[in-house]
């Protein structure tokens, strides 16, 4: 799979970055629309509101202008009338407005009927008195109305006077246009912070299901394929995260491919050369019974010697390739490994004798017992020994001891050779170690080596 590249314009359209902003762009374009709209829309529904309910938001009394066109009306009605006239006209009107209060004062000056009494009016009225009263009532509460008894200008009949607390011009019941402004105005940062969180845990979703994808393996220990979202920055790290696994995939499979194909190579050739092995063999035996000179008897036995390691060679590699491929059978027993040991010295004790080696065993009476494979065991005890003998030799050294090893009962098994890093024939040794690792891997048993130009000490101990 190829990642298609794209161009800067189509980043910037598919980009995280520009749709947010593109958010942000568009609550600042309509806040200018939208706040006459909310204006508008407090409008409607306080429109709605009073076409709901007329009777509950109409003024009692009606509005200011009303009720001045009306005072000065029942005053010109007046004309001519009596004082008890007057006085019954005032009554009447209390009735008709039992919030309000009413007086009249006379041409005289004198302050006759108030409904209700007030101690704070004056009983005869001047000049100053009455401009004094007419400037305090102007946008004062109570709302005040001055009324010329006869609709005259002059003060013949006197005047009479209406005052009602503004508290009834106010519509009554009548909800604030403020309060359904700041309604609407909450409802749009509303949206705008719904569309933000939306847009936010959209992204925690696809980078959390993005992070399950890479911790956490298939059947096959390889991350699973995730499912690919929009062609934004998340969207191309999707893409790119399954390209990946898509290379790793086939990397596994090439690998496995290889891993088959040298299997197989290895079984084939460790087979195929078993053959010309056993009739060189046997034709070296049948040499070696004719007469020789001493020259062509050490060439014999060098050729003799380099057969055998050919024969340990292959053997090894048939070895490594069961091993690695799962198919060597262990069966694991508890067994005495001081006495299994012990019978594998003595086996090797004519070898190290010949090479004049001093041999070091040093194991206790008490037996140690470790669940082991009988026979794989006595493969890495000789895989071990005969790496003493070829790469060792020179120290004539073996120790065998049982020790401590990070607090466990462990068996050491020491030369003194030149070491494993500075050996010239170190290299022969590897295949060799690679199974005695296997082997002991299998068996739940663990292979520690330290190695310096001192010699060379093989720990083994358990790992549970």
């Amino acid at each position: 799979m190829r990642l298609m590249k794209q161009s800067p314009l189509q980043r910037l359209r598919t980009s995280l970055l520009s749709r947010y902003v593109l958010i942000i762009v568009t609550a600042l374009v309509f806040i200018p629309v939208l706040i006459p709209a909310s204006f508008a829309a407090s409008w409607a529904v306080n429109r709605m509101l009073n076409l709901g309910g007329q009777d509950a938001f109409q003024l009692p009394y009606g509005s200011a202008y009303e009720l001045e066109q009306m005072w000065h009306k029942q005053a010109k009605a007046l004309a001519g009338a009596s004082p008890e006239g007057i006085n019954a006209k005032l009554a009447a009107l209390k009735k008709e407005y039992p919030d309000a209060t009413l007086f009249w004062v006379d041409g005289e000056g004198s302050t006759r009927l108030q409904l209700p009494v007030q101690a704070s009016l004056p009983k005869q009225w001047s000049a100053e008195n009455t401009i004094s009263f007419m400037k305090a009532g102007i946008n004062a509460d109570p709302y005040t109305i001055v009324a010329l008894i006869g609709g005259k200008e002059e003060l013949k009949q006197g005047f009479m006077v209406f005052e009602l607390p503004r508290s009834y011009l106010t519509p009554q019941g009548r909800p604030s246009d403020t309060r359904f402004y700041g309604m609407f105005m909450a409802l749009i940062f509303g949206i705008f912070i719904l569309l933000s969180y939306l847009f936010f845990r959209d992204i925690r979703k696809r980078l959390l299901r993005l992070e399950a994808a890479m911790t956490h393996a298939g059947d096959n220990g390889l991350p699973a394929p995730t499912a690919e979202g929009r062609p934004d920055e998340i969207g191309r790290l999707e893409k790119a995260f399954n390209h990946m696994v898509d290379q790793l995939e086939e990397g596994r499979r090439r690998e496995r491919e290889e891993e088959d194909l040298r299997k197989n190579l290895i079984a084939n050739l460790s087979h195929d050369l078993r053959t010309p092995l056993t009739v060189l063999g046997s034709h070296l035996y049948s040499i070696g019974k004719e007469p020789l000179s001493a020259q062509a008897r050490e060439s014999l036995s060098l050729m003799e010697t380099k057969l055998d390691d050919l024969d340990h060679l292959i053997d090894h590699l048939l070895s490594y390739n069961l091993l690695t491929s799962g198919r060597y059978a262990l069966s694991l027993e508890r067994q005495d490994m001081h006495r299994l040991v012990r019978e594998s010295a003595a086996a090797w004790y004519p070898i190290w004798e010949k090479a004049e080696m001093d041999v070091d065993i040093e194991l206790p009476e008490e037996p140690l017992k470790w669940a082991i494979d009988t026979q794989g065991f006595r493969r890495v005890l000789d895989n071990l020994f005969q790496n003493v003998v070829r790469h060792a030799g020179s120290g004539k050294y073996v120790g065998i001891h049982t020790i401590n090893w990070k607090g466990k009962a462990a068996l050491a098994i020491t030369d003194r050779g030149p070491g494993l890093g500075t050996a010239s024939d170190a290299k022969g040794a590897g295949l060799g170690l690679a199974i005695v690792d296997l082997l002991l891997r299998e068996m739940g048993l663990q292979l520690d080596t330290e190695s310096s130009v001192e010699g060379t000490r093989f720990i083994i101990y358990p790992t549970a």
